[in-house]
């Protein structure tokens, strides 16, 4: 994803949801609106703040908010004690598979849930802010959602308001209404699906209701309450039952009145105190009630004459406050998770005797300082042994202090069987000794921790999710008597270069999604015993080079193996009977599927062929394999999973079987186009920055479906085809500059984001009448994303036409005949498809199906009428042609080919007589014109395709000669056998060519290409712009490797190539002519040249003069 330049306290718009610059004030009033609809405010009320007050620490703004998937919204880290570089923040999310967020604060929604964004800065590590995000997606039924089911304001403080709309309905026009004017006003924002209300100077209490209508009409509508309240409350807020909603005041100690019953939500939210007293009356202390404010003391009113009534404690109370110790009073007896979360200067806490058992677990969680957890003696279910808290019976550690015995060693209890979710969170300790009875340790346990050195003991059974994860210190882990690696269990520990997975205990089973993501193995054995491995669980590990699988595998999740860009081995049990590798990669065998997993991406082989049989490319299989060159897939296949070919750049041969229904995994190669058959049933192309294809060809398929998703490296793509049977299509992010749409089309969604000026140079085209269902929904599609419904036209097929002199049609082509050395005229005509872009090229194809390019792609010329298109071409036949081939294509990229067989009257020149008393001259020998012949290193006749070489002259050029020809006689002159004759000085034998130092063989083998035959060596690399010697014939290879026929100009001689590529010798005829090769050279000959007894002149051309 490319980052966008953002303003302070800006959403960005992705999808549905976008929201304008904000003051801080209406930025809270979307947190606690979030907030609200989470159930963080009491009655689902959507308050607004009361003051503007700067942040002492870093703050997140919003403070939290809610997306649909595919939105996003910019965070900015606040702070008033200081100018915030951004360059030094550093940014995350709790879980990716829901939010992504960049290095500028950029976060996206992925997927449904709720996940936590955080920020903090380098240079102070413990100043950090978080935000819970939801991601909820509204359902078309719905339509269109608030976040809040009411609304709390005072008097002339703007709330913002957010309507998420359903994927169908985002971009359509949300109307605002308030039941009564004297509430206030709503400023809706142009073209998008937010708006600002700001009260009224007056209280009261109404309805506000938000409407979209969907492209049928169909009215969507959400309603909620409105209450606008007095400002007249002094600096206390409260309601009628005692409950402190908010403190508007600016005192740096404040006393809580007595008979305060209780402390609403984030009631001191962003205030300036320091220190608090606390009246005993207070019964309840709801969630976030002085969180990140600038709070260093508390004072709870807890003596004999006024004992608290204090008995339960909300979530994050005290989060992202100063407060450096806590006493908590003796009534407490309820303490929900995260309570003391994120209290950065928090160094101890004493917990009266009622807290209530099975609570406290993750209470703790990023509190660097924390050196000692106290426990009143008389408290029946917790214990403090040396300032580490765990249950009375020591049969759980629940929390460890971070900051206790730092860079030391510590030894858990003995008859400890269980460490708690975030016991050892970022604990400072660097060795830690497990008692014999451990069976468990919980999620996060020991995330961040600076242990160098984990040993799990032989009976240990199970761990959470993440238990070691982002361990930087970690060296070696010996996994003892682990049943199973637990989802992301060593994500991220980089200097993890050691693994014991014990296989002589054999109880290791499986090994979970992300598990030993980002580590530094170079060597991964999984043992006989482990039957599964998830997704991503090996991936980004830049150091790996060889991986084996044991016997019992049978399980391995996509991307397994993903982004390990020096995996070169491959390798696996032979007792395993659901992998095997094959050629170096790794494939699964599961019933009639046989998929390929992952191709070692550090392989040096230019080309690779997928195995027979193989149904499926697996997700990332391919992925980073930069010397590829060529992939040979096989007829078959059927899916290409997501990223299959990611990252392949130099990918730039593969043909897709018209077998393949689901392709997900296109881009990020070299191919500029893809042509895919006509049993589609899934496809998305999703570059998100990457390169992706030029042009998309897709003949056909069943109940389609096409996406599109991101924008490409380089610029939009040039066009997309999509056959009959495609009816779903949506674009999000680009378009194409020409699509061709069928008939089927049920639903076309466009991209709206695009630049004005790419909108108004987008064709789109319909095969399918005006009027006509498809044509009707492409016209809506263009009108609602805002392009220019003119520019769509009806598809007609396209069509070649052939004419000229000697031209005639022949069954499904033409015929040409012409006389030897007489040029002819082709005249082609095409028209139907796309208008714009058409181009033409004349291909020469020989008896045995070798192709010389005589023109390439040429613009051409549009007739008068417009509606069709002409190129001329024009060549002289030679004695070999035996049909052309006519290119046809336009701007869309489907291609038309019209085939013109070619009969030219054989008129061979006469021989020379010999002398009778001479031996006869060798026969003139015309190319030989072998049917599919194939290079051979043992003779010329193999029957296999001969080559497709690139273009060679139909004759070598003629130069101009050194004088003027003297008239051939009609019979060489033969030379007395005594004395031959003396040719005059003008007439004299040129110098004998320059022989060409022809390099001997390698071992190798001849392999077909797209463009012909070329020669592989033993180690991969191949002859390229040379002449080797092959099994004792000479040939010559093109700059790009492929194998030359026909007329060859190296070192400044002209040699001749058959059409099995080997260089041809003594007598040729081409082009109507006929030439003399020196043997042994196999230089083309000038001047006088004898063979056998008889004398032979040729002109400078190398044309015999007769």
């Amino acid at each position: 994803m490319s980052h966008r330049t953002h303003v302070a306290l800006s959403f960005a718009l992705v999808g549905a949801l976008a929201v304008g610059a904000l003051s801080a004030p209406v930025a809270l009033a979307v947190e606690t609106a979030v907030a609200a609809h989470q159930g963080n405010v009491q009655s689902s009320a959507f308050v607004s703040p009361s003051r503007d007050v700067p942040t002492r620490h870093l703050r997140l703004w919003p403070g939290s908010t809610a997306l649909v998937p595919g939105q996003a919204v910019m965070f900015e880290a606040l702070s008033d004690t200081s100018p915030v570089d951004h360059s030094e923040l550093t940014w995350a999310s709790s879980d990716t598979s829901i939010l992504a967020v960049d290095d500028k604060g950029f976060v996206t929604a992925i997927g449904e849930g709720e996940a936590t964004i955080s920020v903090k800065r380098r240079a102070e590590p413990t100043d950090v802010a978080s935000v819970p995000v939801r991601v909820h997606a509204v359902s078309e039924e719905a339509g269109i959602e608030l976040s809040a089911s009411s609304m709390v304001s005072t008097v002339g403080r703007p709330m913002f308001l957010n309507a998420l709309l359903a994927p169908s309905l985002r971009g359509s026009r949300v109307e605002w209404a308030l039941s009564s004017a004297s509430l206030g006003s709503i400023a809706p924002d142009e073209g998008e699906s937010t708006a600002i209300f700001t009260p009224s100077m007056q209280a009261g209490v109404g309805t506000l209701t938000a409407t979209v209508t969907t492209p049928a009409g169909v009215v969507k509508t959400v309603t909620v309450t409105v209450d606008v309240l007095a400002d007249d409350t002094g600096d206390f807020v409260m309601d009628d039952s005692g409950v402190l909603i908010a403190y508007r005041g600016a005192d740096a100690e404040v006393d809580i009145p007595a008979g305060v019953s209780a402390i609403d939500s984030r009631a001191f939210s962003d205030t300036t105190l320091r220190t608090v007293r606390i009246p005993a009356s207070v019964r309840r202390i709801d969630d976030e009630a002085f969180y990140g404010t600038g709070l260093e003391e508390i004072i709870f009113q807890d003596d004999e004459a006024a004992p608290s009534e204090l008995a339960e404690l909300g979530s994050r109370v005290f989060s992202n406050t100063n407060v450096q110790t806590l006493t908590l009073p003796r009534s407490l007896v309820t303490i929900k998770r995260d309570a003391f979360v994120d209290m950065s200067k928090l160094t101890s806490v004493h917990l009266g005797p009622k807290v209530a058992a099975d609570q406290l677990v993750g209470s703790f969680a990023n509190t660097p300082e924390l050196t000692r957890i106290q426990v009143d003696a008389g408290n029946p279910n917790y214990e403090s042994l040396d300032g580490v808290l765990y249950t009375r019976d020591h049969t759980h550690l629940i929390a460890y202090p971070a900051a206790k015995n730092a860079g030391g060693a510590y030894t858990v209890a003995s008859g400890t069987t269980d460490i708690d979710d975030l016991a050892f969170l970022g604990a400072q300790v660097e060795s830690v000794t497990f008692p014999d009875a451990l069976r468990r340790v919980g999620d996060q346990s020991f995330e961040g921790a600076a242990l160098t050195t984990l040993t799990l003991p032989d009976g240990f059974e199970t761990m959470g999710a993440s238990a070691f994860w982002q361990m930087t210190a970690l060296v070696s882990v010996d996994l003892g008597g682990a049943t199973g690696v637990s989802t992301n269990a060593f994500r991220y520990d980089a200097a993890l270069s050691e693994v014991t997975f014990r296989p002589d205990l054999g109880r290791l089973t499986s090994i979970g999604e992300g598990a030993f993501v980002g580590i530094s193995a170079t060597t991964i054995t999984i043992p006989d015993t482990v039957s599964t491995i998830a997704e991503e669980a090996f991936s980004k590990n830049p150091a790996l080079t060889s991986f084996h699988v044991g016997a019992s595998l049978n399980s391995l999740g996509d991307y397994a193996l993903g982004e390990n860009d020096n995996l070169a081995t491959l390798s696996v049990s032979p007792a395993n009977a659901s992998f095997v590798v094959d050629d170096g990669a790794l494939y699964h065998n599961d019933s009639s599927v046989r998929t390929l997993v992952r191709y070692a991406p550090a392989s040096s082989d230019s080309e690779a062929t997928v195995a027979a049989g193989t149904t499926t490319v697996g997700a990332g299989a391919f992925e980073n394999a930069t010397s590829l060159r060529r992939v040979i897939l096989p007829e078959g296949l059927t899916t290409i999973s997501d990223e299959a070919f990611d990252g392949c750049a130099n990918l730039v041969d593969m043909a897709i079987p018209t077998s393949v229904e689901v392709a997900r995994g296109l881009t990020g190669t070299g191919l500029d186009t893809i042509e895919l058959g006509a049993q589609v049933r899934d496809l998305s192309l999703t570059p998100r920055g990457a390169r992706s294809v030029r042009h998309l060809i897709v003949r056909g398929g069943i109940d389609g479906t096409f996406y599109s998703e991101g924008t490409s490296e380089g610029g939009r793509p040039e066009s997309a085809f999509f056959g009959e049977g495609m009816t779903s299509f949506t674009f999000w992010g680009e378009m194409p500059r020409v699509l061709v749409l069928p008939a089927t089309a049920t639903k076309v969604a466009l991209a709206e984001g695009m630049a004005p000026e790419l909108k108004a140079d987008t064709s789109i085209y319909v095969a399918s009448a005006e009027g006509t269902s498809a044509w009707t929904i492409a016209t809506a599609a263009m009108e609602s994303a805002g392009y220019d419904a003119s520019r769509l036209s009806v598809y007609e097929a396209p069509t070649l036409g052939v004419s000229g002199a000697g031209i005639a049609e022949a069954g499904a082509g033409y015929a040409l005949t012409v006389s030897p050395g007489v040029p002819a005229t082709v005249e082609i005509t095409a028209g139907g498809g796309v208008a714009t872009g058409r181009e033409a090229r004349v291909v020469r194809v020989g008896a045995n199906t070798t192709e010389t390019l005589l023109q390439d792609w040429t613009a051409m010329t549009d007739a008068a009428e417009e509606k069709a298109s002409t190129l001329t071409y024009t060549f002289t036949p030679s004695l070999t042609d035996s049909e052309l081939r006519i290119d046809v294509r336009d701007a869309s990229g489907i291609q038309q080919s019209a085939t013109v067989s070619v009969t030219v009257n054989r008129v061979l020149p006469p021989l020379p007589l010999p002398d009778p008393n001479d031996d006869p001259a060798p026969a003139p020998v015309e190319d030989p014109d072998h049917a599919g012949a194939k290079p051979s290193p043992i003779t010329d006749d193999d029957p296999k395709p001969a080559p497709a070489p690139g273009p060679a002259p139909s004759q070598p050029p003629v130069p101009a000669p050194s004088q003027t020809p003297v008239p051939a006689p009609s019979q060489p002159p033969v030379p007395a056998p005594s004395q031959p004759p003396v040719p005059a000085p003008s007439q004299a034998p040129g110098p004998a060519p320059i022989q060409t130092s022809i390099p001997q063989q390698q071992t190798g083998e001849w392999v077909w290409g797209v463009r012909g035959w070329w020669y592989r060596y033993a180690d991969g690399s191949y002859p390229v712009g040379t002449a080797v010697t092959i099994g004792g014939r000479v040939y010559r290879f093109d700059v790009a490797g492929y194998m030359r026929v026909g007329w060859v100009r190296d070192n400044g001689a002209w040699y001749y190539h058959l059409r099995s590529g080997v260089q041809a010798s003594g007598w040729v005829s081409s082009g109507g002519s006929w030439y003399y090769l020196t043997p042994g050279s196999g230089a083309m000959s000038t001047g006088w040249v004898s063979d056998g007894w008889a004398w032979y002149r040729f002109a400078d051309s190398g044309q015999w003069v007769e």
